[in-house]
């Protein structure tokens, strides 16, 4: 397996002492069956970011379709392996999967340029306010008979969120490659459907009006859930506190499914054979990318999905892997499709140079808010910024002057400005940047 460098360098940190290695945990090969996603106007994601926050949504997969192509499915899910899945040749398996998840963090230098240049770093406290992914429910059952009463299907989609202290972090060993970096749960409860350790969980009924359509020969439709976080959960902290990367800005979610229906073994999912299902079930399942093409290595960042196989679910391993196996250990590295909606002060700090790093913010910003604007020299340096409108007209002088080294902050008033586009430029030296910045009533 050959692995490419990211386009974008990044300085590499000491990691070695901070990570767990896993000399036993190795590659694994995914046996299970992917199903064609059908991928309708509303689940595009550029429809998502064209909402006047899109800056704020993070979508990791947009960072990995910088450096390489992935191939998009649907992957399903059950709360146990004794249901089966009938391929198109007849043949029956179990059902493989009980959980999926994701662990982001921003480090990633690629989330940048498909983030119109806007840079979340190590170095920023952060939160999230909302996860966002394409989910399908097929729904074959909507009432059960209950003590002799037949009663109205809800069955459940199980969310839980992680932040650092609930997340295990370390690295593996690809045959002839550097050290992958992931980070997984720190362990895997059967009857809890996940882990026993979250920051927080919730639990959502799933009713009828939640279904999908039933698949097609073309594949399964999807549909877009977005769950809110609760403040205190997604308040993450920086990674800042040391010289050596420890991912304490990590944020992480799952999902996992439980039926109302009572099941046996050898019930059906689903038949892609055209039998007729005997014993249906209701499933879950979520979209995915798999990268059939040139695999991109993890070795400076955390941004890795993670998958819950039916022997952990029952406590065992799979290739030394226990609690979850990250999307980056597979042969084929795979990743859920999601996004999650972070809202910070610092979101744009950029880099000009390799004297000056600054921010302006927060952007779109409030007529009655202060637009702030922070750099720090590393040696001392005559610095300007100045806000213009779209016409070239200057409107605010933010900062003009000689400016010592060290960090320097500005509270810009700008309940005077009309709402509107502005572009704000930074002199320092013989370096020179523009960027946009909306205000909005």
């Amino acid at each position: 397996m050959i692995k490419v460098l990211h386009k974008l360098a990044m300085a590499t940190l000491f990691m070695s002492s901070t990570f767990y290695y896993a000399k036993g945990q190795t590659e694994v090969k995914a046996n299970d069956f992917f199903g064609k996603e059908i991928i309708s106007e509303e689940l595009q994601n550029e429809n998502l970011k064209l909402k006047a926050n899109y800056r704020n949504w993070k979508f990791p997969v947009d960072a990995i379709t910088q450096l390489t192509s992935l191939d998009r499915y649907v992957n399903f899910m059950f709360q146990d392996t004794a249901v089966k899945f009938v391929y198109s040749d007849g043949q029956a398996r179990h059902n493989s999967w009980n959980s999926v998840g994701a662990a982001f963090t921003p480090n990633d230098p690629n989330l940048e340029l498909s983030d119109d240049n806007i840079i979340l770093s190590r170095y920023n406290e952060y939160s999230v306010d909302s996860i966002y992914f394409p989910y399908l429910y097929v729904r074959y059952i909507d009432e059960i008979d209950v003590n002799g009463t037949m009663t109205d299907v809800v069955d459940t989609l199980i969310v839980q969120f992680f932040k650092f202290d609930n997340l295990r972090r370390g690295q593996f060993v690809p045959t002839g490659e550097d050290p992958n970096l992931f980070m997984i749960p720190n362990n895997w409860t059967p009857s809890l459907h996940g882990s026993n350790s979250p920051a927080y969980q919730v639990r959502i009924p799933l009713t009828i009006e939640d279904t999908t359509s039933q698949p097609s020969a073309e594949g399964w439709g999807t549909r877009g859930q977005v769950i809110p976080v609760p403040p205190g959960v997604g308040k993450v902290d920086s990674d800042a506190a040391t010289t050596n990367l420890e991912f304490k800005n990590v944020f992480g979610f799952s999902m996992s499914f439980a039926t109302m229906v009572p099941y046996q073994f050898g019930d059906t999912m689903e038949a892609r054979d055209g039998s007729e299902i005997t014993n249906k079930m209701n499933y879950f399942g979520h979209s995915m990318y798999i990268n059939n093409s040139v695999m991109v290595p993890q070795t400076e960042y955390c941004n890795n999905s993670w998958w819950v196989p039916g022997e952990i679910g029952y406590g065992g391993d799979q290739n030394g892997w226990e609690n979850a196996i990250p999307g980056n250990a597979y042969f084929q590295d795979r990743y859920v499709n999601y996004a999650i909606h972070v809202t910070t002060d610092k979101l744009g700090t950029e880099e000009l140079d390799n004297n000056l790093t600054f921010g302006v913010y927060p952007n779109p910003v409030h007529k009655n808010e202060f637009l702030k604007a922070d750099f720090n020299l590393i040696n001392s340096s005559n610095v300007t910024i100045e806000l213009f409108d779209l016409l070239g007209n200057k409107v605010k002088e933010i900062a003009n002057g000689y400016y010592t080294s060290g960090e320097h902050t500005s509270d810009v008033n700008i309940s005077d400005l009309d709402a509107g586009m502005y572009v704000y430029t930074i002199k320092a030296g013989n370096a020179v940047s523009s960027k946009k910045v909306t205000i909005i009533d």
